[in-house]
């Protein structure tokens, strides 16, 4: 489970720093800015009727 934990955290700044972030805006990330980003960019399953009512 830390395993895990400390490779997708690997994973995370690895894709930043290659996405144009500077290695100073990923250290100071807190906890909370990684749940709050985690949550955003998390995959949304929903249906169809829900997502575009307006449709039905």
């Amino acid at each position: 489970m830390i395993d895990d934990a400390i490779n997708n955290l690997t994973d995370f700044i690895k894709d930043h720093l290659k996405n144009g972030y500077k290695w100073n805006e990923v250290s100071k990330m807190t906890l909370t800015d990684l749940q709050m980003m985690s949550t955003v960019f998390e995959e949304r399953k929903t249906t169809i009727d829900k997502a575009f009512p307006f449709l039905f």
